[in-house]
């Protein structure tokens, strides 16, 4: 009976060890990744200034983002050239993977991390890769350009935001998104996208929604609005444009 006492308090105390340790190592890598987000002009990253492309790097255990949400784009195609050394996710629909894409739940954030090297016999053996995307703003398409190297090195930063220029920026910024018309009009754009089936109920970007128009009436700005909840400039304009659409045909029939 001792003896199962004895393993029993070393079973407990073990156990303690390790969800202690669990604790402070997430702290640990919590305080160290804090405010660690990396802003790049979308000059930069289309190749179109005298700067180098930006360098990603891949540590262990550690992702990277590449967030798209500032200049209101949609991802529409990546590629990864070389995928023996990362794999590559995103939080939305991407055309052309075997499935019909949601109007408006197009990719707006790419998530890359480091995996154990691959072994391609048709691939050159290399611990970098160029990874390439097309997205889709509100009236052009741009393609951005980064520089992928794998490291042992701790990352400095976690998530890359793509910024506009300023005068893009001065331009998609609404002057007084507060405005009771301007929630009305996403509101019924809202409801109008749910009527053609472009949104679904269950969806997480019917939720995303729902949460950006929560915090839009608690006084959020917009553009910080979409940005806290995940979802893009390009959408919101989109939703105001079916509720000005049904709002115009309400207007006819008075």
């Amino acid at each position: 009976m001792k003896n199962i006492l004895q393993k029993a308090v070393l079973i407990s105390i073990s156990i303690f060890t390790v969800i202690s340790f669990t604790s402070i190592s997430m702290k640990v890598i919590a305080a160290e990744m804090k405010n660690s987000v990396k802003r790049i002009n979308n000059t930069v990253a289309t190749g179109n200034s005298e700067s180098e492309i930006p360098l990603i790097k891949l540590s262990p255990g550690y992702g990277v983002n590449i967030s798209f949400i500032p200049t209101g784009e949609i991802v529409e195609k990546v590629w990864l050239d070389n995928p023996a050394i990362a794999s590559l996710n995103v939080d939305g629909c991407l055309s052309g993977l075997g499935k019909e894409c949601e109007s408006g739940n197009g990719a707006t954030v790419l998530h890359l991390r480091q995996i154990k090297p691959l072994h391609f016999k048709q691939l050159p053996s290399s611990n970098s890769s160029l990874l390439t995307v097309v997205a889709r703003g509100e009236d052009k398409r741009r393609v951005y350009l980064f520089q992928v190297a794998i490291v042992d090195t701790k990352p400095n930063f976690h998530t890359i935001e793509i910024t506009p220029t300023q005068e893009e920026f001065n331009t998609n910024r609404f002057p007084n998104i507060t405005h009771i018309k301007n929630l009305q009009l996403i509101s019924r754009g809202l409801e109008v996208a749910k009527q053609q089936r472009l949104i679904t109920e269950d969806s997480r970007l019917m939720k995303r929604v729902e949460n950006f128009l929560i915090s839009v009436k608690a006084g959020e700005h917009i553009n910080d609005a979409a940005s806290i909840n995940g979802i893009s400039l390009q959408l919101v304009n989109h939703l105001i444009k079916l509720g000005n659409t049904q709002a115009e045909s309400y207007e006819t029939i008075k």
